[in-house]
């Protein structure tokens, strides 16, 4: 368990309401299981309750966790996939179950501990901030290059094994800086090593790693945003293959877009490329770079057409939803519908 979140544990003073929040979905994860195991031990067991948000109310949400626990003497109640709720449904059940920062504005039950899980970069920051102490908010923020090297060799001695630093690098070149799936493909090389493995090579590397879907999906955005529809294709089949969800890839797709869509705003409101990117990487020179890359790109749109994307992409997740289209068939039917408005801008 990271740090902070350990801490808040460690004092006996853990927020009733837990936020878990950010893009590495591997150190969230993680953290998200540990946490609530460690919730569940306290009092000698608990009942769990999950709800994805995507699929449950503000009320009926709000509902459960005011609710006593019926077949334990605790209960943690988690919420998964927050970032699928709207802003105002985000806030509105923050405000529900801790409209202040009193002991007393809790409206969480004292055996009830809430954990919410967002992939999202944002949390409703007023509603936290109102709550204090009630409302505990940790931010998993993707790896950098450092970051993940040292990540390499930390998950590499977990497993047991060492690894050359030529390999390290290399295994960052082909899986990307997703602590997933470096943690994945070292397992895959270990496995490929065999017991008693030997300490893992460049060559080894070679063999047993593939290009990650963590790449692929950025690929896979990068060609349907500049219109490329066969490189779109092929990095779909990819992630099709990789068994990504469908919907989790029209996700990051609507996600790249509306970066796009902030960048092109600032734009139009006069900022010049380098200084949207600072406005968007908030200031943050190691983000720089991945802002800069969303400015290019939205560049050559128009707010109208990025709009126009969001639209169509809406229309594929209901399809999707409501049974009208299978869901390759929706992909296949999105990817060249627009690309091909790409190529007739």
């Amino acid at each position: 368990m990271r740090p902070d979140v350990a801490a808040t544990m460690k004092k006996g003073t853990t927020a009733p309401i837990c936020v878990l929040y950010g893009e590495d979905a591997y150190s969230r994860g993680r953290n998200v299981d540990e946490l609530v195991e460690r919730l569940t031990s306290m009092r000698g067991g608990a009942d769990v309750n999950a709800f994805d948000a995507a699929e449950s109310s503000v009320d009926d949400i709000a509902s459960a966790v005011m609710t006593a626990p019926m077949f334990a003497s605790a209960r943690v109640v988690v919420v998964r996939r927050f970032e699928e709720m709207t802003a105002d449904d985000q806030a509105r059940l923050i405000r529900a179950l801790a409209p202040g920062k009193r002991p007393t504005d809790r409206r969480v039950p004292d055996e009830t501990h809430v954990v919410i899980v967002s992939s999202s970069r944002t949390v409703p920051r007023k509603e936290v901030n109102a709550a204090g102490p009630n409302v505990a908010a940790f931010e998993f923020r993707p790896a950098y290059a450092r970051d993940a090297r040292a990540f390499v060799f930390e998950r590499a001695k977990e497993l047991g094994v060492r690894i050359e630093p030529d390999a390290a690098s290399l295994l960052l070149e082909l899986a990307g800086f997703d602590y997933a799936a470096i943690s994945q493909e070292l397992e895959k090389v270990i496995t490929y090593l065999g017991p008693g493995g030997r300490k893992i090579a460049v060559d080894d590397i070679r063999a047993a790693v593939g290009r990650s879907s963590s790449q692929t999906i950025f690929d896979f955005c990068d060609a349907v945003i500049g219109g490329d529809s066969a490189q779109a294709i092929s990095a779909q089949a990819d992630l099709i293959r990789s068994e990504r969800q469908v919907l989790s890839i029209l996700s990051t797709l609507a996600t790249q877009l509306r970066r796009l869509m902030a960048a092109r705003v600032l734009l139009d409101g006069g900022s010049t490329q380098d200084e949207a990117a600072t406005t968007l990487s908030a200031g943050n020179p190691r983000m720089k770079w991945r802002e800069a890359r969303a400015v290019a790109q939205a560049s050559h749109l128009t707010q109208t057409q990025i709009a126009a994307m969001l639209s169509r992409i809406a229309r594929a997740d209901l399809d999707i939803k409501t049974g009208v289209m299978a869901e390759n068939l929706a992909m296949e039917v999105l990817v060249s519908d627009l690309c091909v408005r790409q190529k007739l801008q």
